[in-house]
């Protein structure tokens, strides 16, 4: 009797993604985030272009230097009436670090636990990954979601200024002013990670990051309006970002953004030594 053999067409079996994978797993999840927060940064660009020439014709140099203002705004400015100095205080004051500071540790606080919510972090720890590449890969993906506002807020700076006769923006010290604002969303960061690093659930990690930013932006406020709380400014991350000064007056203080940097490492390595000492809970 003949035996014919049937060849079967067995499907090659995919490859396992390599890389940073879960780094862009973490990034592409905070789409929704990371996307309304550069709409936003290219919003307020884009309206302050369209109405300074406007503005300039009204007499607001008294109120934007105004105590009240200057509390809020995190600075105190002599002259605001320059279209650097307006787009300082739109996107470079202490707004833009209690806004998206805030989006960079919500994201950070909550991309950790949020693996252990829906159980892809048993998945990622069962194969040959250690919990300290886990960790410091979901830290990268907030790291690169900060230097990708960080590029939305210079090209949305660059177009606000097609809209302005002589804006005369110091594209050098604007160039700073990024990387001011880069090193503190890196301390935001490493506040977002180190919550992760110990709560099980992403929206009250995420919620506390935010919470110690939205302190430290109250106490910046407290500490600007009166000297009696001016001890509330040293220890508080907000005064030692000087990112609306290096475009507005370009002058800042240069050991200062290496203060938000050793803070956001110091945050983010106690964060990975909890996380690789906890027990995770099983699902």
């Amino acid at each position: 009797m003949a035996i014919t053999s049937i060849a079967k067409n067995i499907a090659t079996p995919k490859k396992r993604a390599r890389g940073l994978i879960i780094t862009r797993v973490s990034f592409v999840n905070a789409k929704t985030l990371l996307s309304a927060g550069a709409f936003y940064i290219l919003f307020i660009a884009l309206v302050v272009g369209f109405l300074y020439p406007s503005l300039s014709n009204l007499n607001l140099n008294v109120y934007l230097t105004s105590s009240a203002v200057s509390g809020l705004m995190g600075v105190h400015l002599k002259d605001a009436s320059s279209f650097s100095a307006f787009l300082g205080l739109e996107l470079y004051s202490s707004l833009y670090a209690l806004i998206w500071g805030g989006i960079i540790a919500y994201m950070a606080g909550a991309s950790l636990p949020a693996t252990i919510e829906n159980g892809t972090i048993d998945l990622a720890l069962g194969r040959p990954i250690s919990r300290t590449r886990y960790y410091l890969e979901l830290w990268l993906s907030a790291i690169l979601a900060a230097v990708f506002l960080s590029l939305t807020t210079a090209l949305s700076v660059w177009l606000s200024t097609l809209f302005v006769h002589n804006a005369n923006i110091d594209w050098g010290w604007l160039a700073i002013a990024e990387l001011i604002e880069l090193a503190f969303m890196f301390l935001a960061s490493g506040i977002g990670m180190l919550f992760a690093s110990f709560m099980n659930a992403s929206r009250a990690a995420g919620g506390a990051a935010i919470g110690i930013i939205a302190l430290a932006y109250l106490m910046n406020t407290l500490g600007s309006l009166s000297d009696k709380l001016n001890w509330m400014l040293k220890i508080e991350p907000i005064y030692y970002t000087q990112g609306i000064q290096a475009l507005a007056i370009h002058s800042i203080t240069g050991w200062y953004p290496w203060v938000l940097v050793v803070a956001g490492l110091v945050c983010g390595i106690v964060g990975v030594v909890i996380f690789n000492k906890r027990d995770l809970p099983t699902t």
